[in-house]
């Protein structure tokens, strides 16, 4: 019964971070772009870390699919499904592949190796790796990654002048990423709180 009432949970968190990504895409297109490059935050990238990061990497495609397709479509912008999902891919690649090396997945691992090494089992120390990048930076990895895949959507679209935007773009994804990464780790630590 124990495994019924996880499972019910999990998809119940899941389904609470699609609905707050696509709350937080559709909030976010309400405003005018603050510069003449289009540019967003990407605060949706706070509910696809959050599940990243309480869920684990299937999850957080769940979710980053949820927002690529719906957050578009229900802004009225079609064609921007294709921008967000190419930027959404790349975005959510790069976040799994940093994810491994932040100090919550080490901790997580080194809990593991507890419980094994409780049971009497072998203990591997090679297996835990030292934190390397924190959630904010990989964060900030999503952002630089969602930018050039919709880059790269454009420029297949568009054209090849389309990457004149590309190093404005790229610099500002670096705050921008930083920011999101700043809310995720707030929203992550209120989360643990409650549960």
């Amino acid at each position: 019964m124990a495994s019924r009432t996880d499972s019910t949970l999990r998809l119940t968190r899941l389904a609470l971070l699609a609905a707050l990504a696509l709350m937080l895409s559709f909030l976010e297109g309400l405003f005018p772009p603050l510069l003449p490059v289009p540019i967003k935050l990407g605060l949706a990238n706070v509910a696809v870390l959050a599940a990243l990061e309480l869920l684990g990497p299937g999850c957080a495609a769940l979710v980053q699919l949820a927002r690529c397709i719906l957050g578009p479509l229900i802004g009225g912008s079609p064609i921007g499904a294709l921008y967000s999902l190419s930027g959404g891919a790349l975005s959510l690649l790069a976040m799994c592949a940093l994810h491994p090396l932040t100090r919550e997945a080490h901790s997580r691992a080194a809990n593991t190796m507890n419980k094994a090494n409780r049971q009497n089992k072998a203990l591997d120390l090679s297996k835990a790796r030292r934190p390397v990048v924190s959630l904010i930076g990989v964060s900030i990895a999503g952002a630089f990654f969602h930018t050039l895949g919709q880059l790269m959507m454009g420029a297949a679209l568009v054209g090849p002048a389309v990457m004149a935007y590309y190093t404005p773009m790229e610099l500002l994804s670096v705050p921008a990423g930083f920011f999101v990464g700043m809310l995720a780790m707030l929203a992550i630590r209120v989360e643990k709180v409650v549960n």
